[in-house]
């Protein structure tokens, strides 16, 4: 299968934490909405036939208005068949979550929502620079669920400092208690050219230390499983039968077509990522320039990524599969530096199969880098 992702690149404001492509100024809206639907239609001979899954995503997708996105699904609609695809999400702040919003959403075939929530603490939240509190989470839930959204997503972050004195059992309670679908827990992370990278380099904000990174993690996982949610990837939780499509494509290597300033594309082998500019976006589309760059992968690219992507999911990777067309130097390499993992109880593996141990999750990039030396 495969998917489709469009970027929105807009917020209200910025939040401390973020170094997604997005801009808080909104003049160019609706030049970039109508760029968006000229992409769509510069692309459409590209679109695959076996698409299983439609995502917008941002910035804040629910910024724009009910034409903004229905005219992006009436054009989708020319070329795709929305009411055959598994799942269609939208990205909304718990500040959006409105009965005319979710209406409109909910008619025009979305049938999955990703809501950024990230902390049931109002003081963390202001923190962040959330715009939203506690309250508006959990009435904005009570409302999607009214109106009868069942698949919800959502976005939780832990690992933040000492100081904020986080009770996380009583917040993750909070929020098993409103019966998500799906969630996704990421460990906070000091980006460059953010708020908190600033405060980092002036020695104003510090991470936590490493064990208490994994310590969180555990009890995060564990409290989640124990409620029915599968730990199917290093964050992301699902209950039974509630895994991201979206996600899921992109972990699997299967292709997609990424819209929109900042996106990213996955085709027969090719990698291309949009400019990320809005202006100089709309300008290309406008004038039929050049609004993206691409690179083609390697067969050893497709290898190494085939691990590191499988070493963050439940699937892990086939042995076989990679090394198939190795000689025997190669293939002897490789599989010594897979025993040196299995004897650090990094990964283990069953029948052909190679997984990451899950107590390490948070080492998989290391395990990765172990492998990375692949063909040499």
């Amino acid at each position: 299968m495969s998917g489709i992702y469009i970027h929105i690149p807009f917020c209200k404001q910025a939040c401390h934490y973020c170094d997604f492509h997005f801009s808080t100024s909104l003049k160019s809206k609706d030049k970039l909405i109508l760029a968006l639907i000229k992409e769509i239609e510069l692309r459409k001979n590209e679109f695959p036939t076996d698409i299983n899954s439609l995502y917008i995503g941002g910035g804040t997708p629910s910024l724009l208005n009910e034409d903004e996105i229905g005219s992006m699904f009436t054009v989708l609609k020319k070329i795709i068949k929305l009411h055959f695809l598994k799942e269609i999400t939208i990205e909304l702040n718990p500040e959006d979550l409105n009965i005319k919003k979710l209406n409109f959403l909910k008619k025009i075939g979305v049938n999955r929502l990703s809501i950024g929530v990230q902390s049931m603490d109002d003081k963390v939240l202001k923190w962040m620079n959330r715009i939203h509190n506690k309250e508006q989470v959990i009435n904005g839930l009570s409302i999607a669920k009214e109106i009868g959204f069942e698949d919800i997503s959502l976005d939780f972050i832990y690992g933040t400092p000492k100081f904020l004195n986080r009770d996380y059992d009583k917040e993750l309670s909070e929020i098993i208690a409103l019966s998500p679908s799906h969630l996704s827990c990421y460990h906070l992370t000091i980006e460059n050219g953010t708020y908190f990278g600033h405060l980092e380099k002036i020695k104003k904000l510090k991470t936590i230390d490493d064990e208490i990174s994994e310590k969180e993690f555990l009890w995060l996982s564990k409290k989640l499983q124990s409620h029915g949610y599968e730990h199917y990837e290093i964050s992301n939780f699902a209950l039974k039968g509630k895994r991201s499509f979206h996600n899921s494509n992109y972990w699997k290597q299967l292709p997609y077509i990424g819209i929109g300033p900042g996106a990213h594309s996955f085709l027969k082998k090719r990698r291309r990522w949009n400019i990320s500019n809005n202006n100089q976006y709309i300008k290309a589309i406008k004038n039929l320039k050049s609004y993206f760059e691409e690179e083609e992968l390697t067969k050893n690219d497709l290898k190494n990524e085939q691990i590191m992507l499988g070493l963050r999911t439940k699937n892990g990777f086939n042995l076989e599969s990679c090394t198939i067309d190795f000689n025997d130097h190669q293939k002897k390499v490789f599989l010594n530096k897979i025993d040196k993992l299995l004897k650090e109880n990094l990964i283990f593996k069953k029948n052909n199969d190679i997984f990451m141990n899950t107590e390490k999750w948070l080492l998989s990039e290391l395990a990765s880098r172990e492998l990375f030396t692949l063909g040499k």
